[in-house]
């Protein structure tokens, strides 16, 4: 999963068998493509990656990667469980809504099921760090009242 911790909007997820380092760039890769479809470089912000210390996000071509993207790769402290909270808390989260609770007769559907549950997860779920907005409508408000 890629996460906009500001927004709590989820940018992507991909779904892998294998969880390779190439997985988390073709997810990273569709994140940045989806928020920024113009170009990086015309972000109103430079994003950075905050990264746990798997060996995914430690690999040499997720290294490679982030420069390529335009994103500055920090690592949530060792042995800080607060380091990587947003990302895990959304994790939890498609477990107890989508993986624990339906049983899925393929890759293909749960991929399916997956992608509708993080459209629904931006569109109707409020956070309270968001003042009860969803992520698409605090994202709305945030670019409005910047601009």
């Amino acid at each position: 999963v890629v996460i906009d911790w500001g927004t709590k909007k989820l940018l992507s997820t991909h779904m892998s068998l294998t969880s390779k380092s190439l997985d988390w760039i073709i997810a990273l890769n569709e994140a940045i493509n989806l928020q920024f479809p113009n170009g990086i470089k015309y972000a109103p912000h430079i994003p950075e990656r905050v990264s746990d210390h798997g060996c995914q996000p430690t690999s040499t071509a997720f290294f490679k990667a982030c420069p390529e993207l335009g994103i500055h790769q920090i690592f949530a402290s060792s042995g800080n469980p607060k380091g990587n909270a947003n990302t895990e808390r959304v994790i939890r989260k498609i477990k107890e809504d989508l993986v624990w609770t339906k049983e899925f007769d393929s890759v293909a559907e749960f991929e399916a099921a997956l992608k509708q549950w993080q459209k629904a997860y931006n569109e109707d779920y409020p956070h309270s760090a968001l003042v009860y907005m969803t992520p698409y409508e605090y994202e709305r408000w945030f670019y409005a009242s910047a601009a």
